[in-house]
């Protein structure tokens, strides 16, 4: 018994490492949803690394490109959006803690059921 409670407490710090963490940052999708920013990679190799909307307009600014950001803070969904018009790029990211909140028309979402 004490053998499986000992795993049990050396799994959790790799759970809480696996989870998203509210700090993290994901790409807006559609109705809510959340695309990992690892998609950024399908536009550039050189975006492959991106873990912040401020690290893509640095790294674009540095690679000569105009490159804007604009943070949206009223509404139920806080999001920073990124225009890099050189690179045909317009992206939204939002926090962990902001994915599935609510829907296009800014209305609440209800939760979605877990299935088995």
């Amino acid at each position: 018994m004490v053998g499986i409670v000992k795993a049990f407490f050396l799994l959790i710090p790799l759970l809480a490492a696996a989870a998203p963490q509210k700090d993290e940052w994901f790409l807006a999708g559609k109705e809510g949803s959340c695309l990992p920013l690892s998609v950024l990679a399908k536009r550039g190799a050189d975006l492959k690394d991106v873990q912040s909307p401020y690290q893509l307009v640095e790294k674009m600014r540095a690679a000569g490109q105009k490159a804007e950001l604009k943070e949206y803070k009223a509404g139920t969904r806080p999001a920073v959006e990124v225009r890099v018009p050189g690179r045909n790029l317009d992206v939204i990211f939002v926090k962990a803690d902001q994915c599935g909140k609510s829907d296009s028309s800014g209305r609440e979402k209800a939760p979605k059921a877990k299935t088995p």
